[in-house]
Formats: C-alpha cells, sequence, structure tokens
C-alpha cells in the first residue's frame, strides 16, 4: 500500500470547514478541479469520511469521470458508532458493516484501502479499543477493508493503541503548537510497530494565518503564541506555511501530512511545502521548547 507523503484532506468539499475559511464550501467545478490538482501534484491519498456532508459523492463522481487517474488512488474513510452500539457488539459489527458499504457505493470502489473510526470528544478509548480491534479484523476478513485503524481526538491517547496489532492505521491531530504526540513517546512507539501515521490539523484550522485583528474573542489566549510563532518563522527567514509544515512533515514517525483546501491553488502551494528542505535543528529545538504547554482551548478546535 502506498500512501502519499501528503493527503488531500477533503471535508471542505462537503462542508463549510475551518477558523480561516471564509469562502464556504467550494462549488461542483471547483471540488473538481481541487481533486484535479492533487492528481497533477501527485497527492493520490485522499482522507474522507461518511460524516463530511457529501464529500464521498463528490470523490465518487471524480473517480467515475476520471477512471485513469482512480486507479493511482487510496482513499481514506471513517465511520462512528451510535452510543447503543458501544456497549454491543453485534450491533457496533452491523453498523460498522454498514458504513463501510454506504461508503463503497458513494466512491464507486470495491474495496477500502483505509477505513479509520472516527473518535468524538466524550468517546473514552478505552471503550473504543474493546470492539474495535476485532470488528476491523472481520471487515478485513470479508474483503470490505484492506487496513483499520482510528483517527484519534486526543493525541496523547496513542499510547493506549499501539499495542492493537489490527489497527494499522492512525490519524492523530499534531502542529508546532501541539506536540503532545510526541512528548508522550506515542509518535515514536507507533513508528516501531510500523503503523501508518497520518498527521492532521498541522496549520491548526487556519488558525496560524489568522491576525491578531481576525483571532475571535474566544482564542484571545492563541495570540502570545502566534507572535512567537512569526517571530520564528522570520528568525528561519521562511513563512509560517512553512515552518508549521516543515515542523511536521519531519517528526520521525509521520507518513503522510492532511491538509485542507478551499481552491486548487492551495493543493499546489503545500505541493511546494512538501519539497521545501528541512528546518535548522537549531529552529526545530526551539519551537519544540518555545510551544511546550499551550492552553488546550488554544490547541483544541472541538472547544472552539
Amino acid at each position: 500500500m502506498k500512501v502519499s507523503p501528503l493527503t488531500l484532506g477533503t471535508v471542505q468539499l462537503g462542508l463549510n470547514y475551518g477558523i480561516a475559511n471564509d469562502g464556504g464550501k467550494p462549488d461542483r467545478a471547483v471540488g473538481e478541479a481541487i481533486l484535479k490538482a492533487a492528481v497533477q501534484s501527485g497527492i493520490t491519498t485522499w482522507d474522507t469520511s461518511r460524516y463530511y456532508g457529501n464529500s464521498e459523492e463528490v470523490i465518487g463522481n471524480f473517480l467515475a469521470a476520471n477512471s485513469q487517474d482512480a486507479a493511482e488512488l487510496l482513499v481514506v474513510s471513517k465511520f462512528k458508532w451510535s452510543a447503543a452500539a458501544m456497549v454491543d457488539l453485534q450491533k457496533a459489527r452491523q453498523e460498522a458493516k454498514d458504513s463501510v458499504r454506504q461508503s463503497l457505493k458513494a466512491l464507486g470502489i470495491p474495496m477500502l484501502p483505509i477505513l479509520l473510526y472516527h473518535q468524538g470528544k466524550d468517546e473514552p478509548i478505552e471503550q473504543l479499543i474493546r470492539f474495535l480491534p476485532m470488528v476491523v479484523t472481520e471487515l478485513q476478513e470479508e474483503g470490505l477493508i484492506r487496513k483499520g485503524g482510528i483517527s484519534l481526538y486526543y493525541p496523547d491517547e496513542a499510547t493506549a493503541i499501539v499495542d492493537e496489532r489490527s489497527l494499522q492505521a492512525v490519524q492523530v491531530p499534531v502542529n508546532i503548537f501541539d506536540q503532545r504526540v510526541v512528548r508522550n513517546g506515542g509518535l515514536a512507539r507507533m513508528k516501531e510497530r510500523g503503523s501508518l501515521v497520518f498527521a492532521r490539523s498541522v496549520f491548526l484550522q487556519g488558525l496560524f494565518f489568522l491576525d491578531e485583528g481576525s483571532v475571535p474573542p474566544h482564542l484571545q489566549a492563541a495570540i502570545p503564541f502566534l507572535q512567537r510563532l512569526r517571530q520564528l518563522a522570520q528568525k528561519a527567514q521562511v513563512d509560517v506555511a512553512q515552518l508549521a509544515f516543515s515542523y511536521v512533515r519531519d517528526l520521525t514517525g509521520v507518513t503522510s501530512v492532511v491538509f485542507g483546501a478551499e481552491h486548487p491553488d492551495q493543493v499546489k502551494q503545500n505541493a511546494v511545502l512538501q519539497q521545501v528542505p528541512p528546518l535548522p535543528l537549531e529552529i526545530r529545538e526551539e519551537a519544540a521548547d518555545t510551544f511546550q504547554q499551550l492552553p488546550l482551548k488554544v490547541i483544541t478546535p472541538g472547544m472552539w
């Protein structure tokens, strides 16, 4: 299974998403142009979900109309359980199977390359892993998915799933402000066991690009850290996007960086970022030291 170093996040194709998104959901033509730009840039891994509006259908329509490109693409999708399924194995099995079949129909493909459980903020990891490894294995045996895993809400919970051998793929929030999965050893342990690690929220949903006057009242605590981020970018002689992207891209254990796009130019810009040289070690060390402890309300979009 070949995962591209960049993964196109497609939540924007189905929903209005991101604190810096003032353009809303792209129309059909722009959505198709975003997907085409990804293919042309060699970004052949796409991330979606049953819960991203009609994102899966947008991708499915593109794949149907571009069959040559479809052969090279690897789609990651996600599912969720109801509260009842969290305590009932049979219901958990059925809901997972139904969700995967709906994804396959929307995408127009016979097997899902990677399926992740989409963890919510109120879903304890201990409860999820009671059934998830077993359900993932059964979906693989039935030929519905190739690999399974979880999209974590809390990065510090990565250590709780590294010993679950059937959970071979993990999506986790990590960025220059939020380094919890690095500091607690979770990223290193996932690398040791050979997990596919998708790093999302590399730009903290666009927060890094807001000027001070655009930061909403409930995120005023972020302003001093945004100022330090810009100062560090100036010291490194790069822009904020390159600093933030390179910091995550070069973390040992990260397989692919997930990014979103509201128009095709953003896809091309991120493809360029993938090619920039690594940050100097002194800059990486200063970033790790400067942004060790940030308020949870700043680094957790679910609290915004």
